[in-house]
């Protein structure tokens, strides 16, 4: 294909080389605006096909690489993988060229921001993603990566940066630079170990993996990225091949849920087996891991809607706190106020609660008072508040049946952790 301006357009140094400049035509269709990002062997240019009159997106290979017969190859593997995949959630390719002997190809240009920004904005900002608007991206990042499995290629480099989000809330996945071909049958066929350190998986350094395995090393990703999103953390803090090669040993990823209350238990396995170690008994498909992620939804709804807990306290500002704290940890339930131990009583005879969070000093009925009365009635689990209380009423109150014993000013996660612990959700 011909081109109005060479590679030697931009700048020269290989870590500085953006490209052929804005202006430049190639392939007698695609002007170039500018760069929009760069890795070790290419850049990827924004540029307008001035046939079809629509942004696209081009990535080239770099100068330096043009002449390494195994750069090229993988480019074009890159191309043909991308090829073969056409679903909404998957970054499609339009045409594969040439400019001055290096190769190039074009595909849909997806304006917006990649997971990796998003992340990081919603840390900066000191906000945990909600957790539907986590499940939202990441069911359509199951059904794009399910859409690479079934064309038969693995994707080898999943991470948050090379997640687009585009208009309309649209994941679409992109980067396929390490991606390989798997069979029906037989075993992997040896590779270099390539890719980013915090989501790679284990067996990256195997060459005896059967076939049908060789796809959970992006399930393995998958859950890297479910778990920092819908944990506001990654499962292990990795920088280095060293700390890699540390937690491939067996360090446990912590409970999701004890990071994050809010998730409670129902959460924990479908993280957890996306992250197994050992690829034959991690989960299976994205589909699987979707469809995981799902069902926990539903029961964190089903079993949060169906709750009803009380708060009996007379400092209103803390009875807000407690309130919005609870609301906070469970989704869908009824959180009702009492501002003292009478009203409380009242409100347990009219209708039973999951929980309730009383303060110890209260005028009328106290707290160890309601507490004894609310046990002699049900075995409805009790969390204490005081502002005052100590070691021998902690004692009292658990003779008492009392669950669990809080200080204020309380940590509000730490209530929420409590408070799931009473109910038992685990």
């Amino acid at each position: 294909m011909a081109s109005s301006g060479g590679l030697s357009s931009g700048k020269e140094a290989e870590g500085d080389w953006e490209g052929p400049a804005a202006g430049t035509l190639l392939g007698d269709s695609y002007r170039v605006v500018g760069p929009l990002g760069q890795g070790g062997m290419g850049v990827v240019l924004l540029a307008v096909d001035e046939h079809l009159q629509r942004d696209v997106a081009i990535k080239l290979i770099r100068p330096a690489f043009v002449s390494s017969s195994d750069a090229r190859d993988r480019f074009l593997v890159e191309a043909r993988a991308m090829a073969r995949v056409h679903h909404e959630n998957v970054v499609e390719i339009y045409a594969f060229g040439e400019v001055d002997g290096a190769p190039y190809f074009v595909m849909e240009y997806v304006p917006g921001n990649d997971l990796a920004n998003w992340l990081d904005d919603a840390m900066l900002e000191g906000r945990l993603p909600s957790i539907d608007n986590s499940l939202g991206y990441l069911d359509q990042l199951c059904r794009g990566l399910s859409a690479i499995h079934a064309s038969g290629t693995v994707h080898g480099d999943l991470k948050p940066s090379n997640i687009l989000l585009g208009a309309a809330a649209r994941v679409a996945i992109t980067d396929m630079g390490l991606s390989r071909v798997f069979e029906a049958d037989g075993n992997a066929t040896a590779h270099p170990m390539a890719g980013t350190p915090a989501y790679m998986a284990p067996e990256f350094v195997r060459t005896d993996l059967p076939a049908g395995l060789i796809h959970r090393a992006d399930i393995y990703a998958l859950g890297v990225i479910a778990y920092e999103m819908l944990v506001g953390e990654p499962p292990w803090h990795i920088d280095t091949t060293a700390d890699m090669l540390r937690v491939h040993a067996g360090e446990p990823a912590p409970l999701p849920s004890d990071l994050r209350p809010e998730l409670t238990r129902v959460f924990d396995a479908p993280l957890l087996d996306a992250l197994c170690m050992d690829p034959s008994r991690r989960t299976a498909t994205a589909e699987d891991f979707r469809r995981d992620l799902l069902a926990a939804r539903e029961r964190l709804t089903s079993n949060h809607g169906a709750l009803r807990i009380l708060v009996a306290d007379d400092d209103q500002d803390f009875l807000e706190l407690a309130k919005e704290t609870l609301a906070y940890g469970f989704p869908g339930a009824t959180i009702e106020g009492a501002r003292d131990g009478d009203q409380a009583l009242a409100a347990c005879e009219r209708k039973p609660a999951s929980l309730a969070v009383i303060d110890l000093d209260m005028p009328g009925m106290n707290g160890i008072e309601l507490a004894a009365t609310l046990r002699a009635q049900t075995d409805m689990p009790i969390v204490v508040v005081t502002a005052s209380g100590g070691a021998p009423d902690w004692k009292l109150l658990q003779q008492m049946g009392v669950t669990g014993f809080l200080v204020k000013p309380i940590d509000p996660y730490a209530l929420i952790a409590l408070a799931r612990k009473a109910i038992g959700l685990r």
